[in-house]
C-alpha cells in the first residue's frame, strides 16, 4: 500500500485560445481527491495556475496529472523547463481525456511525446454519447479487472488525420472497436502507458462526461490504477496488503534516507527505476524497526525501497533529489 506521505497534483489550465473547457473538470478533481482519501493512498492539490511548475514545488509530488487540460501555452518555457526536469527526474504524469488535446499544435514536442498523442482535428472525435466495447491487449493493473473487455459511452478520439499522432512506444492497454466507416474510426487505442525520459506516464482517452467520475466504477478504477502506476505501485516487487506498514523519509531525500517501520524488520532493499538492487542491508536483531541509508552516492531520480518485516513486505517510492 502506498504511503499516506505520498501527493499528486491535478492540473486543469485551459487554454485561453483553442481550449475547450470541459464540464467534467470539478468531477475529475473530487474523483482523484476521494481516490487518495481512501485507505490512504495520496493526497491531492489541485490547481489551473501554472505558476505551481516550479522545481520547488513540483518535487513534493509523486505525479502530476493533466486532468482534461486543453489548448496551447499553459506554461511559459521556464515552467516547461521545470516540468520536464521534474519527469527526467523520475516524477509520474497522468493525462486523462483532453490532455492530448494539449499542445496540440506541436510547439512543445516533449510533453507531445510524454502524453503520447494528440487528438485530430476536423473531426477530433465521435459524439460524447457513443457506446461502443473496448478490449484489452495489453496487461495491466488499469485493466486487468476489466475481463478482457470494458463496454461504455464516452467520445472517443481520433488520431489519424489533420495533426493527430501516436506515439510508437506507447505501450496500448485498452482498444475501443470501429466506430464508424471512415478510415480514423478504426480500431484505436484509448489508452497506454511507458517509461520516458526518466519518469512514467499513463494516459486514458477517457473521461469526457462528469457520469464517469462519479457513477462510472470501471473508469474510476482504470483511473487509480494507472495513477498508482506513475507514483511508481508498481514494479514487479512484491508487495501484500497485509505487511507491515513502513515510511520513508524525507521525500525526495538528500543524502540520507529514514526507513521506519510498524513491526521489526528483516531485510531492507534499494532498487533503482529499471528494477536494479543498488542496496540490501540484512539485520539479525529480532526488534530492529528501523534504519538509515547514506545515500549522499546515489544519482538523482527515482528509486524504491522495499522492506521485508516479519508481517510480510512493502515497497514505496522515493525520489532522490
Amino acid at each position: 500500500m502506498l504511503q499516506a506521505q505520498e501527493r499528486v497534483l491535478v492540473f486543469t489550465k485551459v487554454g485561453s485560445e483553442n481550449g475547450f473547457a470541459h464540464a467534467s473538470i470539478d468531477e475529475g478533481i473530487q474523483m482523484i481527491t476521494n481516490l487518495g482519501s481512501k485507505n490512504g493512498l495520496w493526497e491531492t492539490d489541485d490547481t489551473d495556475n501554472a505558476d505551481a511548475f516550479t522545481a520547488e514545488n513540483l518535487a513534493k509530488y509523486a505525479a502530476i496529472i493533466w486532468c482534461n487540460t486543453s489548448g496551447d501555452n499553459l506554461l511559459n518555457e521556464t515552467q516547461q523547463q521545470a516540468f520536464e526536469d521534474y519527469i527526467a527526474n523520475g516524477g509520474g504524469f497522468v493525462g486523462i481525456h483532453a490532455a492530448s488535446d494539449t499542445y496540440r499544435n506541436g510547439s512543445w514536442p516533449f510533453y507531445n511525446e510524454l502524453v503520447g498523442g494528440i487528438v485530430q482535428t476536423n473531426p477530433n472525435h465521435t459524439s460524447s454519447t457513443y457506446e461502443a466495447t473496448m478490449s484489452v491487449v495489453n496487461a495491466h493493473p488499469a485493466v486487468d479487472f476489466l475481463n478482457g473487455s470494458y463496454t461504455k459511452v464516452e467520445e472517443y478520439y481520433y488520431w489519424e488525420l489533420n495533426g493527430g499522432y501516436l506515439n510508437p512506444n506507447n505501450i496500448n492497454i485498452l482498444e475501443v472497436e470501429s466506430t464508424g466507416n471512415e478510415s480514423y474510426d478504426a480500431p484505436r487505442p484509448m489508452a497506454w502507458y511507458k517509461e520516458y525520459m526518466g519518469g512514467r506516464s499513463f494516459y486514458t482517452a477517457l473521461g469526457h462526461n462528469e457520469s464517469d467520475y462519479t457513477d462510472d466504477e470501471d473508469f474510476i478504477k482504470h483511473v487509480e490504477e494507472g495513477i498508482k502506476y506513475a507514483i511508481g505501485n508498481t514494479l514487479g516487487l512484491a508487495e501484500n496488503q497485509n505487511s507491515a506498514k513502513i515510511v520513508v523519509y524525507p521525500n525526495p531525500a538528500g543524502n540520507s534516507i529514514n526507513v521506519q517501520a510498524a513491526a521489526p524488520l528483516t531485510n531492507v532493499h534499494v532498487y533503482d527505476i529499471q528494477g536494479r538492487s543498488i542496496e540490501q542491508h540484512q539485520f539479525s536483531a529480532l526488534n530492529t524497526t528501523s534504519y538509515t541509508f547514506n545515500s549522499s552516492s546515489w544519482s538523482p531520480g527515482v528509486y524504491f525501497i522495499k522492506a521485508d518485516g516479519q508481517n510480510g513486505n512493502e515497497t514505496v517510492r522515493l525520489i532522490k533529489k
